[in-house]
This record gives C-alpha cells, structure tokens and sequence, in this order.
C-alpha cells in the first residue's frame, strides 16, 4: 500500500472514530461506567458492616485482638501498655486507648466483658444501613441522646450500635458479654414482717424479685457486695434531732462506720446532725430531696430532686455525694440514667429490717441474724419515727462481730466512690 492509500485509511478511521463518540450512551451504560469507576458508598457500609459482624461472632470487633470469650486484661496491658485512661463504670472498669480508637471494660478479676471500636469509618454508617443489612435488631434501647442497636449473637453475645440522636452515623461499636459482665455475687432481698397482709407481702416479694433482676442489667445499681465476710449498715431519711445522734453516738462507740442516707430538706433542717455524721467519718449520701417517688416524675423533676439534694448535702459537708438510694428503692431505666448523668450510683439493700413495718427492736435484729450472708447491704432508718432501730442497734453490731462480720461503709463494700 502507497503512502496516498495509508493516509486515506487512517483518515477514513478517525473519521469513523469521531462518529462513534458522538453516539450518546444509555442511561445503563452510564449507570455502568460510574459504577466501574466510583464503588457505591453503600457497598463499603456493607463490606465494613460484614467484617464487624465477623468479628462479633467470635467475640472480637474491628480495631483489636481481644475478645470478651477468654482474653484478660493483663493481656491487653501487656501488648499495649498503659491505657490512657482506667475509669470504673458501675461494677466494672474500663481501660481507654485513645491511639488505638479503642476501649475494653473488664471485671474485678480482669475478664474482659467488652470490647469498644471508635474506629472514624464507621461514622459512615447509618442506622438504615444496619437495618438493611442485618434486619430489624432484637432491642432498640434508648437514652437521653443516643440510641443503641443491640444484636444478639451465639454465646450470649451482644453486638451493639451506639448511634447519637444528633448525628447520622455511627459513634462506636461495642461487642459485650454480659455473663461476664454479670460475673457477680448476687443475693437475693431478705426480711419480714407480721404486720403486712398478705396482698402487700405478695407485692413485696414480686417487687424483690424484679428490682434484683434490674439490678443485674444495670451497672451502676446494687443490691450487695461482693462474697466477702462483710456487711453494711445504711440508714435511710435522716436527719432528725434524735434518733439520728443516738445511732451516730452508738457507731462511733463500737467503731464502726455507717451509711446515712439523708433527705435533701432533712439536711437543711439539721445541718449540725449531718455535720456530726459526716466528721464521725461516716457517709453522708443522698436519699433524694423530698422522699418522693421518682419513676413518677418527668426527666427535669428528677434531676432537680437528685440535684437539689446534693445541692444541700454539699452545702453542709463540702462534698457532693456520688451515691443516691431512691426512696421506697423505686427505679427505673430514666431515673438511673439521669442519676449516672449527674455522677450517681445507686444503692439499694439485700436486707429490709422492716422497722417501719414491725419496729420493735427483736424483729429489727431477727431480720438481720436469721439472713446475714457476706455482702448484704442492710436497709435502717434513722428518722424520729423510728426509735426502735437505735435501740436495736448496739445488740446487732455485737451479734456481727461474733459472727465475724466486718462492718465497713459502701465505699469500702462496692468499691465505688463516695462523693464527687
């Protein structure tokens, strides 16, 4: 072929070329090349969603090597080192890697109960793309501002989702074991009374049952201590000009420390008593404001009792309390959310002397010697009504001790703090 004949094809060839490119494409076609050119967001959502499930599965999630099934905290201090931050948090403790966009919570014994990714891709993903790819969860649990999808997995494993009102994506990812986090010594609530018909003792036992077993779903609410040779005398709705003295006077006496827990209005009317509790070296703790029923109130009232009361207690002792008993031990998933939110454990009782029900003073130490175990919180009242249990009192110390009972306040027992 000549140079002409070679130069009339080539141009016969762009020619063509040019009429080819002008040939608009379809919509698949275009859908097509953007697709092989641009990956759709949703599949990284689902492949980042997919490895997160993976790990789940077998206790692990993205970000670290340890799993809530048997690794220990040792382990993790000994690969990584130090954490940045070593919190408790109820009754567990969590451990921060701030480099690491990861956190662990562990038991007393240093079984790790969760394991927590803050890894930054997963903001990406939405609520609608967890739905989408696992189905709707097996419980949607819900606070103030965020709320958690929670997917129960073999073994008893949770995978959760913390997604905040605010934001569209995901904030963390936790994979959570609650045997291990429930690895506790729980006791049941002991205590009676013959001056209770029977419809009021059924309700009792039922409320017994249930407020133990919320308990054990909440980290920062307890019923007892730990299986220790150790017991805790708490008295409730104080202070008053009378009874409250005698029963301070007879602590300090045999030594032993108590647990007051005073009613906000209480403090301010006798803030010399509470004083006088506080420089004993007992607890000085807050049973609310007014002694109402807190599950009844709207989320402002309730933070105004818990704060109007700790308000008060400070005001006379210098320090805010970080321990709340709800009055008549009445709560629920608001109440120990806002009293977490302003720094609060609460504390509840595994013995009822009932000495507001049968006050003398036999039936006082009866419920307590006939049910005493390692780690019983025992409920009292310390209040002018209630004359009995100072007269109990000093029968009941001497009865523990030759038992072998130490007594010791809560923040020894719970190993908690006990103001802020």
């Amino acid at each position: 072929m000549n140079k002409k004949s070679i130069l009339i094809m080539g141009m016969f060839c762009m020619l063509l070329t040019a009429c080819h490119a002008k040939t608009p494409l379809s919509s698949d076609q275009l859908q097509q090349r953007e697709d092989a050119l641009q990956p759709k967001e949703s599949n990284r959502a689902a492949d980042l969603l997919n490895q997160v499930m993976e790990k789940a599965q077998i206790g692990l999630t993205i970000g670290g090597p340890f799993n809530v099934l048997d690794s220990k905290i040792d382990e993790v201090k000994g690969e990584w080192g130090k954490p940045d931050n070593e919190d408790q948090a109820g009754k567990g403790f969590y451990a921060t890697y701030q480099n690491k966009s990861f956190a662990l919570g562990f038991n007393k014994a240093g079984d790790i109960f969760d394991v927590r990714s803050y890894a930054k891709e997963l903001n990406e993903i939405t609520s609608a793309q967890i739905e989408d790819r696992f189905g709707q969860p097996d419980q949607i649990r819900e606070t103030d501002n965020e709320e958690i999808y929670v997917y129960e997995l073999e073994r008893k494993i949770e995978l959760k989702f913390i997604i905040p009102k605010e934001e569209k994506g995901v904030h963390h990812v936790s994979v959570f074991n609650p045997e291990r986090a429930n690895d506790e010594y729980v006791l049941d609530i002991k205590g009676e009374s013959n001056q209770l018909s029977a419809s009021a003792w059924e309700s009792m036992k039922e409320w017994r049952k249930q407020i133990v077993s919320f308990a054990q779903d909440h980290e920062n609410v307890y019923i007892n201590g730990s299986n220790k040779k150790q017991v805790a005398l708490t008295f409730d709705d104080g202070p008053d000009k009378k009874v409250t003295p005698a029963i301070i006077d007879i602590l300090n006496e045999y030594k032993v420390k108590g647990n007051f827990f005073f009613l906000g209005k209480n403090v301010e009317a006798f803030p010399e008593i509470a004083k006088k509790a506080f420089t004993s070296g007992h607890l000085v703790l807050s049973h609310s404001y007014n002694h109402v029923e807190l599950p009844k109130l709207t989320s402002k009232e309730i933070q105004i009792e818990i704060d109007r009361a700790g308000n008060s207690i400070k005001s006379v002792i210098g320090k805010r309390p970080s321990i709340i008993r709800t009055p008549y031990g009445e709560t629920n998933n608001q109440v120990v959310e806002i009293a977490r939110q302003e720094g609060y454990s609460v504390v509840l009782w595994s013995i009822d002397t009932l000495d507001w029900s049968q006050k003398d003073a036999s039936n006082i130490i009866n419920n307590v010697m006939n049910h005493v175990r390692n780690g019983d919180i025992i409920l009292m009242h310390s209040d002018s009504k209630k004359a009995e249990a100072a007269k109990a009192l000093p029968e009941l110390i001497e009865r523990l001790q030759e038992k072998g009972f130490e007594i010791v306040d809560l923040e020894t027992m719970l190993n908690i703090k006990a103001y802020q």
